[in-house]
């Protein structure tokens, strides 16, 4: 196996590594790392929680034997600022005795960019970049989008037939895609840091928004309900816990209503409305970055599937397509513009088939 081969196996071992990660060290990026000498795997690591050691000192400090000569690779450039919970890695890494290192992706944070492989370089190591970066863009999207931006990475779910309706009637849910479609989008939970529904879905679904068919730790639930108009007897409030609810609504609402859900530690925006008479999506999300919520998973209905796609308020698409045919009912979305979507995966789910769809 040639050089460029060997390099693709162990970052391809970095990004599995990295995948522990889900759901655990967000904010922070997902970061894989295996130390390579004489031809065999002699310690690996991952970041494993927020705050916690980072993939590349929890490798090192596993190895039992010298490091010198050693190659690491890691999916992310080893980070080299100081303003920040864990010490850096890159002084680890130099006084290891590593004499070359592997990587994957550049750190996009302004403190890093770059820094740590000219710190690496500097010090006499072998540096290489930009193996299987693609799929290491792929891997840490959310972070890199929340970098970058400020705002969350948007994924819009839908899951529809095959005429496009998401529900048979309008005032009672109706199950769509089956068991395996099910089990993904819990999946998808455990990995977002947020789920988000308009008023609507949560008075005709009646949905929990947590995670149940897999194991994983359950994101914090937004509700879009401009005029506060959603039963405070819908699963989603009975928790006397709030505190990973967030409810986006207009100035004019309830204030009794209010006080009960404030009780309850849930986290109530209060925004004006827009000139269509709608809360401004893109305040919402710039809300949201400053929590530090990285990824939010769009779930519904129409008229906040609508909202996202028309305003172009999103970074992908996930259809979920069940084999039938509604001929009437709601339909997922109501657009008065044409949008043009790069087709990324196409994948069979039990009898459905998941379509992710990107932003050009």
């Amino acid at each position: 196996m040639n050089q460029e081969k060997l390099n693709q196996k162990y970052i391809r071992r970095c990004f599995t590594l990295a995948k522990k990660g889900y759901g655990k060290v967000n904010p922070n990026p997902y970061v894989g790392c295996v130390i390579v000498k004489n031809g065999k795997i002699i310690a690996e690591g991952w970041h494993h929680y927020f705050g916690g050691p980072h993939a590349e000192p929890n490798a090192i400090s596993k190895a039992k034997q010298s490091l010198k000569g050693a190659t690491l690779y890691c999916n992310l450039e080893p980070c080299c600022h100081t303003d920040k919970k864990t010490p850096p890695c890159t002084p680890l890494v130099i006084s290891s005795g590593i004499t070359k290192v592997v990587i994957s992706t550049l750190d996009p944070n302004p403190k890093v960019a770059g820094k740590g492989v000219k710190q690496l370089r500097a010090a006499g190591i072998e540096v290489v970049t930009g193996v299987l970066e693609e799929e290491g863009n792929e891997l840490n999207k959310f972070f890199f989008h929340s970098v970058k931006t400020g705002l969350p990475y948007v994924t819009v779910k839908i899951a529809q037939t095959l005429d496009g309706k998401i529900n048979f009637e309008t005032k009672n849910q109706t199950w769509i895609t089956g068991a395996e479609s099910k089990k993904y989008v819990h999946k998808l939970r455990s990995i977002y840091d947020a789920v988000l529904v308009g008023a609507n879905t949560v008075k005709v679904d009646d949905p929990q928004l947590n995670v149940r068919l897999v194991k994983g730790r359950n994101p914090k639930k937004i509700i879009i309900d401009g005029r506060l108009s959603v039963p405070l007897t819908r699963k989603l409030f009975l928790n006397d816990d709030l505190a990973d609810t967030y409810i986006f609504t207009s100035k004019n609402v309830s204030a009794n209503k209010i006080k009960t859900l404030e009780k309850k530690s849930a986290k109530i925006y209060r925004l004006a409305l827009n000139k269509n008479g709608q809360l401004s999506l893109k305040r919402i999300l710039k809300i949201l970055g400053k929590e530090n919520i990285n990824s939010v998973l769009v779930e519904g209905g129409n008229s906040t599937f609508t909202q996202f796609i028309e305003n172009e308020l999103f970074n992908e698409i996930i259809y979920l397509s069940a084999p039938k045919i509604f001929g009437t009912g709601l339909d997922a979305y109501d657009l008065k513009k044409r949008i043009v979507l790069d087709l990324y995966s196409a994948e069979k789910l039990g009898e459905d088939l998941k379509l992710i769809y990107k932003r050009k």
